[in-house]
């Protein structure tokens, strides 16, 4: 047995088809096919059921499967491992945060690596939270900061920790509310200005069925950063992350609005998230300590 065939095991599981894995594995179907035979023939026992339209485990492939799963993970660590004792402190410390947290949350942290680590060069990107939890998957990036859901983990191996919680408000900017009579009261008031959107919500918020009411103008947008920008254009009132526009309320640019059961209370909390199946480098562990312990 190779690893090499446990890896396209696990990707046919993961995908449930042999296209699936060779677009995954970056082979052709024919390659993934001959290996998972090869695979069988040694293990002396059909791993799949072919019967289907798509290709499922047996049951004595779910219990190889999971033995298998175990050893790709023993190797990665082992890889991550090997590559940390030949080189010391990491090259590169690859970082990604969610378009809906602050990036503030790591400043702190990324100037003690600076201090302690200058070799070290920090890769700072912004995305939406299953694309960041996706390339911590993938090795494409160290660490996310991310909104975070318990189903999440179905996504990956990740080990997480508890940074702050996570708090939405409704904020408008004093000018818009001021040419509409001064600042909403109720949710009809409200719901009469022009409301501001983002496109998608990863974190698993329907904002359309927590405002449970048309508004009468939307703004649409991609992300947060946007949407706070547009807030400050007074282009209209917004649900955003009370950590995106914290100095705009304190200067008095935004003002938050409070209308009782206007919103179904979210329970959602930021987490620091990396990946469990990879040895953290000694950078990635002070930028870790310290966000983690601000």
């Amino acid at each position: 047995m190779k690893l090499q065939q446990l890896q396209m095991l696990n990707a046919v599981a993961e995908t449930g088809s042999l296209q699936g894995a060779a677009d995954q594995l970056h082979r052709t179907q024919a390659a993934v096919s001959m290996a998972l035979r090869k695979l069988e023939e040694s293990a002396g026992f059909a791993l799949f059921d072919r019967q289907g339209y798509r290709l499922g485990l047996t049951s004595r492939g779910e219990q190889f499967l999971r033995q298998a799963r175990e050893l790709l993970r023993q190797q990665e660590r082992l890889k991550s491992l090997t590559e940390q004792l030949r080189g010391g402190a990491e090259p590169q410390l690859r970082i990604s945060y969610d378009h809906t947290c602050s990036p503030r949350l790591l400043f702190a942290a990324m100037q003690a690596v600076q201090q302690q680590f200058p070799a070290t060069e920090l890769l700072v990107s912004g995305d939406s939270q299953l694309r960041s939890l996706r390339a911590i998957r993938e090795g494409e990036a160290d660490l996310a900061l991310v909104p975070w859901l318990p189903v999440f983990r179905q996504h990956g191996d990740f080990q997480t920790q508890l940074v702050q919680p996570f708090e939405l408000i409704i904020a408008i900017a004093p000018g818009l509310a001021a040419r509409h009579g001064g600042i909403p009261k109720n949710r009809e008031q409200l719901l009469e200005l022009p409301m501001l959107i983002p496109q998608d919500q990863d974190v698993g918020i329907n904002l359309d069925r927590l405002l449970r009411m048309p508004g009468q103008q939307r703004i649409r947008v991609n992300d947060s950063v946007a949407q706070r920008e547009l807030l400050l254009a007074e282009l209209g009132w917004g649900i955003i992350p009370v950590g995106l526009v914290q100095d705009a309320l304190a200067q008095e640019r935004l003002v938050a609005i409070e209308i009782p059961d206007f919103m179904n209370h979210v329970h959602l909390e930021i987490h620091l998230v990396r990946s469990a199946e990879r040895i953290a480098g000694p950078a990635n562990q002070l930028l870790w300590q310290r966000v983690v312990g601000h």
